[in-house]
């Protein structure tokens, strides 16, 4: 039977393996990376996330053979490229960095054109590769294909990385910090777009980052690497939160691993509450006394296709005039797709006005509404959960001595 995590199936198939690869600093006497041995499977995302300075970002940069390891082996699907031609193994490979590294003179249709030209595509196949990329990452090709990098913001440039990474469709992207230097607000939106198109392309990709919420977030499997990068624990997320294999990785994860388990568990795993809601073009009379048993202190107004528009109150609705919701209240202040997480609900929810944040669907239709007590019950369901996984395993464990 075939595994899962997030709901994603886990193949087990090796697309890039490292066999002993080991990394000496001969002017320091250093040790950067020591006999690390570690096999991402296709189709997944393995999250490499460490302490500073641990060795995972020497890691990243032998595996595309930007330096070269002192001694042991790199394979991608079956093939020793150890000693290949660097320049032709990049190619196959997309790779993303914190800064992006643009340049800086050539429009953004031409950054992300760079590789599929240097492998001599015709001009009309790099133009509609550039616009399909940009497309996938929620640039529409029109507005920015002919900008360039200072005209962009940091949220806007990390896309643009990812589009060109993505230019020739590699089966693998490596992709180091890429987040890392973006808000919170920008990174967790990124986090989900990044995602959105992993679930039908499928790319194998080892992604670097310090953050654990980070980590648990987006891999389908985590590698926690200590001094040398040395593995002390890889497995599913659910597994390094629930069974720490050290105490290494118990301090490391620290307390609060059932909040951490919330970047598990999408809002679409939950039962919505349903809202009192009103379409625009309602009569004011309807409007009024839908609100009054509704016993909530405001409406949700939406439009004629079902998208979230309005909050009005009864204040909001004393003052209006007869069909006119759409110019009443104020609008929503947290909309979430039904694929973001539990822990960016319970982000949302900190600062909303009416203490909820309004779900939609990817088409942005209406779905229900998410509260913080549904947060709460779900943060008990998953330490419930946590407890008795472990106690399971502990009794494994004697069972097994024995």
């Amino acid at each position: 039977m075939t595994s899962t995590t997030k709901g994603r199936p886990l193949t087990g198939r090796a697309m890039i393996g490292l066999e002993d690869l080991t990394k000496r600093c001969a002017v320091q006497a250093h040790t950067a990376v020591d006999t690390l041995n570690l096999e991402i499977p296709e189709g997944e995302i393995v999250v490499l996330v460490e302490p500073s300075g641990c060795g995972k970002t020497t890691t990243m940069k032998m595996i595309n053979r930007i330096i070269e390891p002192t001694s042991g082996r790199i394979t991608l699907d079956g093939e020793d490229v150890t000693s290949s031609n660097p320049d032709q193994l990049r190619r196959r490979r997309g790779y993303v960095i914190q800064q992006v590294g643009f340049f800086p003179h050539m429009t953004i249709g031409e950054n992300v054109a760079t590789v599929p030209k240097l492998l001599e595509w015709d001009n009309k196949r790099v133009a509609a590769q550039v616009d399909e990329l940009l497309e996938t990452v929620n640039m529409p090709p029109a507005s920015f294909r002919d900008r360039y990098p200072d005209q962009l913001s940091g949220g806007q440039r990390q896309r643009v990385g990812v589009a060109r990474a993505l230019g020739t469709d590699p089966a693998v992207m490596l992709m180091d910090e890429p987040f890392g230097a973006i808000g919170a607000i920008t990174r967790d939106r990124l986090q989900n777009e990044f995602l959105h198109p992993q679930e039908d392309v499928r790319k194998t990709i080892v992604f670097i980052t310090h953050d654990i919420d980070e980590a648990v977030k987006l891999g389908d499997r985590i590698a926690i690497l200590q001094t040398d990068s040395q593995i002390a624990q890889y497995d599913t997320p659910e597994r390094i939160l629930t069974t720490s294999a050290n105490d290494f990785v118990a301090e490391f994860i620290g307390k609060g691993a059932s909040l951490k388990r919330l970047n598990l568990s999408r809002v679409a795993d939950i039962e919505l509450t349903q809202w009192p809601t009103m379409q625009i073009g309602t009569g004011h009379a309807e409007v009024l006394e839908t609100l009054r048993q509704s016993h909530r202190n405001a409406l949700l107004v939406l439009d004629r296709a079902g998208h979230p528009r309005r909050w009005a109150d009864a204040g909001d609705l004393q003052g209006a005039q007869d069909g006119v919701l759409d110019q009443v209240g104020i609008a929503p202040e947290s909309v979430l797709e039904s694929d973001a997480t539990l822990n960016d609900a319970l982000n949302e929810l900190i600062a909303v006005r009416y203490s909820v944040a309004v779900v939609v669907d990817s088409d942005g239709v209406y779905q229900g509404v998410v509260d913080i007590d549904q947060i709460n019950r779900s943060v008990r369901a998953l330490r419930e959960s946590a407890v008795a996984e472990s106690r399971e395993n502990t009794q494994c464990g004697i069972l097994q001595s024995r």
